[in-house]
Parts: C-alpha cells; sequence; structure tokens
C-alpha cells in the first residue's frame, strides 16, 4: 500500500470539520472569502488585516458584494470585524474560534451559533456592560428584552451598532455639558434599534460608527481620567464649541 504524503511540507491549512461546519451556514461567496481569510489570517491570531478594494481585487468580486459576504460572515457568527476608520483604511477580521482549527490564545470568544438564544442573550449583556456610560446589572428585564429581540430575528451586528450609537450619543452630550444619568437599562437602545433598522447597515458606516464611538468613549474616559472635575471638562468643551461658531456682525 502506497503512503500518502504530502506535496509540500509547508504552506498547507488544516482545513477540516471547522471548513465543512462554515460551509453549512455561509453562501457560496460568504464560503469563498472564508476561505481566502482562512488561508492569509495570523495563524496565532486568527487575523487578518484587510481593504475592501484588493479582497475585491484578489476574489474578483465586486466591492458591494464583499460588503455583502462581509456582512453575512459577521451575521452568522463566523467572523468578527474589527474596528476600520473607513473604507480607504485597513480593517480586521477576527476568524471566530469555533471555526479555526488551530489552537490560540484568541483575543476574543466566539460569537453564538445561529439559534443559540442563550448565547445570543449573553453576547448582548457582554456587549452592553462593556461601555462605561451604562451602570446597570443586566436585569431579568433586560434579558427579556435580548430573547424578543433574538426571537424578532434581530441579529446581533445590528445590536451591537444600536448600542454603539446610543453609547456614542451619550459620551457626546457629556462632553458638550448636557448633564443627564448614564444609560441604566438595555431598553434605551430600543429607540436606537428601530431608528436603525430603517436603513441599510452597510458594513462601511458600522466601521465608521465603531470610530466614532471609541473616539467619544476615550476622549470622554481621558477627560474624566484627568484632575479636572467633569464640570471644568464639559465647560471647556462648551467654550471650545462657542469659539469654533462663526459670529455674525450686526450693524
Amino acid at each position: 500500500m502506497n503512503e500518502v504524503r504530502l506535496k509540500r511540507a509547508s504552506g498547507w491549512f488544516a482545513a477540516g470539520r471547522e471548513w465543512q461546519r462554515a460551509l453549512g451556514v455561509l453562501s457560496d461567496g460568504g464560503f469563498k472569502l472564508f476561505v481566502y481569510v482562512s488561508l492569509e489570517a495570523e495563524r496565532d491570531t486568527r487575523r487578518l488585516s484587510f481593504q475592501q478594494r484588493a479582497l475585491a481585487q484578489a476574489l474578483g468580486k465586486s466591492r458591494r458584494s464583499i460588503q455583502s459576504y462581509l456582512k453575512e460572515l459577521e451575521e452568522k457568527g463566523v467572523c468578527r470585524i474589527l474596528s476600520a476608520r473607513n473604507q480607504y483604511t485597513s480593517g480586521m477580521l477576527e476568524i471566530c474560534g469555533e471555526y479555526w482549527p488551530y489552537v490560540t490564545e484568541g483575543p476574543s470568544q466566539a460569537a453564538p451559533a445561529p439559534g443559540d438564544e442563550d448565547g445570543y442573550v449573553e453576547a448582548v449583556g457582554n456587549m452592553l456592560l462593556s461601555e462605561p456610560c451604562v451602570r446597570c446589572a443586566y436585569s431579568t428585564a433586560d434579558r427579556r428584552l435580548a430573547r424578543a429581540w433574538f426571537q424578532a430575528g434581530v441579529g446581533l451586528t445590528s445590536v451591537e451598532h444600536a448600542i454603539l450609537l446610543g453609547c456614542g450619543r451619550k459620551y457626546v452630550s457629556w462632553l458638550n455639558g448636557q448633564k443627564s444619568e448614564p444609560i441604566g437599562s438595555l431598553a434605551f437602545f430600543e429607540p436606537v434599534l428601530e431608528e436603525l433598522s430603517r436603513f441599510e447597515l452597510k458594513l462601511d458606516y458600522q466601521n465608521f460608527n465603531r470610530w466614532q464611538t471609541e473616539k467619544y468613549r476615550e476622549k470622554w474616559l481621558a477627560a474624566t481620567a484627568s484632575n479636572q472635575s467633569f464640570e471644568a471638562v464639559t465647560a471647556g468643551a462648551k467654550v471650545a464649541r462657542a469659539q469654533a461658531e462663526p459670529k455674525t456682525e450686526t450693524r
């Protein structure tokens, strides 16, 4: 019996059950993108730096198709899309652990599998409690609302961006000197989620939304961590805004 050997000792990828699982949940185009990302990603981090234009060229697809496939990978819990400022700068794709054949110390937990209601509820809680402008204990009412979203077919990506947008607005309001309480429940984001449902959540906007919220979060944290009081910080923001406004000449 002839011995089966690899043609090359290096440059190969351990495609096995993880790829079979991905094949069962992704469209043809989505799976093709997943294969490309898997082959190009760093083995120890599961991550690949990318630009939409470069992906489109590599796969012979339009940028619109790539946007659709990227959204599919995230919605199906196969990959996470990390921050990118806009369509012209590099973003980061991270393959979720259950779709990666190598043992790694991955930087994030795998997304819940499709149909995993408890995993969905926990993922929503993790997103909610990760924001410093939120002050709540993820109550029974919050969990009930998360389950209602799951049963209504609301994707985790939509929930994530509702939380990002709502929190971003809260940080901006505080930086502008508006006094309001921290966010106290998941219900705060219901109208934001409804607002987002009225238009297509394109990848460019998702990346911009992440970047904007990160920027305002860091700015607010830096301000509150300094020796200045919160009142002094917000007063300074008001002065800066007033100085930036054009003055009208009266006669």
